[in-house]
C-alpha cells in the first residue's frame, strides 16, 4: 500500500531546503578554528582553556637576536681606557752583561685592537758575562771600553688582532689577546744617546675587569756611536708586568 506524502510534509522540506547551506556556513564562519575562538594574545579553546599564541617570525627573530649574537662577548674591553703598568725586564743576548731592568709604560686604548704606548726603563744592574770573564782569566787584562746598555724610552703603536681563551686544568677558563708592538726611541748606552727603534711581540692575559698580566719580547735596533765609528746594535729584551685599567670597569655594547 503507498502512501501518499501529505500537503504539511511537503511544503516543511521545500522549507528547510533552502536554509539548510545557510546554517552550515553559518557555522563554519563562527568556528574557523576548529574550536577555538582567537581574543587578543590568546586563544580560548572549546573547554573555555586559553593558549598563548605563537609569537610572529619577525618577533622570534628580534628575542631570538637579543639572547643570542652572531659574534659573542669578550671577557674584556679595552677601548676608550688607559693602561698603566710597571715592567721587570732582562735582556737575553749581550755577550758582556746580563741587564736587570726595572721601569714602566702607560698607554691610551683607541680602539680595542689598537693603543698607543709610552714607555722607558732604566738599568739597575749589570752582571759580568762569560766573555769578559774568559778576556780577564786568559790574558789577565780587560776588555777595552765594553758596549753597556744604561736606558731606553720609546713611544710604541700596540696591534692586537688575537683574542682566546684557554683552559686551566679543567677549572676554569683564563682569556688572552696576542699583540704586535713597533716604535721609535731613544736608547743610552755608557757611550752617550743613540736613536733607537723596536719591534716585538707579547700577550696579556685577562684577569678581571681592570688588572691583566702581560709578557712580551721585544728586539731594540739603536746606533752605537763610539770612538768615532757608528755600528748598528741589537738587544733582545724579555719584558713582564701586570698593568691595571682605568676606568676599572666597563660596559660592554655591541656593535
Amino acid at each position: 500500500m503507498t502512501r501518499t506524502p501529505r500537503p504539511l510534509t511537503i511544503l516543511a522540506l521545500g522549507l528547510a531546503i533552502p536554509f539548510a547551506p545557510l546554517s552550515a556556513a553559518a557555522q563554519d564562519d563562527g568556528d574557523t578554528s576548529g574550536g577555538v575562538t582567537t581574543t587578543g594574545d590568546s586563544e580560548t579553546s572549546a573547554e573555555g582553556q586559553e593558549t598563548e599564541v605563537a609569537p610572529t617570525p619577525e618577533e622570534s627573530k628580534k628575542k631570538l637576536s637579543d639572547r643570542i649574537k652572531s659574534v659573542q662577548r669578550k671577557a674584556f674591553m679595552k677601548h676608550q681606557r688607559v693602561e698603566i703598568f710597571p715592567q721587570f725586564a732582562l735582556d737575553l743576548n749581550d755577550p758582556f752583561f746580563q741587564h736587570l731592568i726595572v721601569g714602566g709604560a702607560v698607554g691610551f686604548h683607541l680602539a680595542d685592537s689598537f693603543s698607543l704606548e709610552a714607555r722607558g726603563g732604566v738599568v739597575i744592574a749589570s752582571i759580568e758575562q762569560s766573555a769578559i770573564r774568559f778576556v780577564r782569566n786568559q790574558t789577565d787584562s780587560l776588555l777595552e771600553d765594553p758596549p753597556e746598555f744604561r736606558y731606553h724610552f720609546d713611544l710604541d703603536a700596540l696591534w692586537a688582532p688575537f683574542y682566546g681563551k684557554i683552559s686551566l686544568f679543567g677549572e676554569g677558563i683564563l682569556h688572552f689577546d696576542t699583540y704586535l708592538t713597533v716604535g721609535p726611541g731613544v736608547f743610552g748606552t755608557d757611550a752617550g744617546l743613540n736613536p733607537a727603534a723596536n719591534i716585538g711581540i707579547g700577550q696579556r692575559y685577562f684577569i678581571n675587569e681592570f688588572l691583566t698580566a702581560r709578557v712580551e719580547i721585544r728586539n731594540y735596533l739603536f746606533l752605537d756611536n763610539r770612538d768615532g765609528n757608528s755600528d748598528l746594535q741589537n738587544l733582545l729584551v724579555l719584558g713582564f708586568a701586570v698593568s691595571g685599567f682605568f676606568p676599572t670597569t666597563f660596559e660592554y655594547e655591541f656593535q
